[in-house]
């Protein structure tokens, strides 16, 4: 093998609080009923739609609706903007413990590229955690207008990185995204974190 392909979201990193109770903390610290908050979540929820977003402008214009819908429904449209940036998923990211020792060890031995279902501003988070330099390359699914568990994400991700299928892996904690890799010939390897962590699963894989 020469080249591994990993997702970000859920083998790289996560949100230790994920979106809906990050509003909820920030609203109830403010002293807004929880009943009448998640009243809130649910009308944007369903009054929000999004289309295939692939610019920054494009993301921020979405969650300025979303999070502005919420900010109506609790009777203070000021908030929009606080709720954009404290509670914004990529502001929230955290690397998995095991992960730096991880793509340093790999990154020796192997040609690393990124494929992930993601939104413009998952980009940042590579810069935020620090993390870019290990990848070759980094298909984000906003800007190649193709998502997991589609072939096409596959096969640019193969052109990007100039990989070989045969000689490539690709790790993602979602099973419909390895079938979809397997689908394009490349080995697909499941991370089950409640059963292990990446460094274990490419232990038990004889890849580091």
């Amino acid at each position: 093998m020469k080249v591994i392909f990993l997702d970000a979201g859920g083998v790289l990193f996560d949100t230790p609080i994920k979106g809906e109770d990050r509003i909820r903390n920030l609203l109830t610290g403010r002293g807004y009923q929880l009943e009448v908050i998640n009243e809130a979540i649910k009308l944007a929820k369903h009054g929000t739609k999004a289309s295939f977003i692939t610019t920054w402008c494009e993301e921020e214009n979405y969650y300025k609706s979303f999070y502005g819908t919420i900010a109506r429904e609790i009777g203070e449209e000021s908030l929009t903007q606080e709720l954009l940036y404290l509670t914004h998923y990529a502001v929230h990211c955290e690397l998995f413990q095991e992960v730096i020792d991880v793509l340093e060890e790999l990154s020796k031995k192997y040609r690393l590229a990124v494929i992930s279902n993601a939104m413009p501003s998952m980009d940042w988070v590579f810069d935020k955690l620090g993390i870019r330099k290990y990848f070759y390359t980094m298909i984000l699914s906003a800007f190649v207008k193709e998502s997991k568990p589609d072939e096409a994400i596959y096969e640019i991700a193969l052109d990007q990185a100039q990989a070989l299928r045969q000689e490539s892996i690709f790790i993602d904690d979602k099973m419909e995204n390895i079938e979809g890799s397997e689908r394009v010939g490349i080995k697909g390897l499941h991370l089950e974190r409640d059963k292990k962590n990446l460094f274990e699963l490419l232990r038990d894989e004889q890849l580091l």
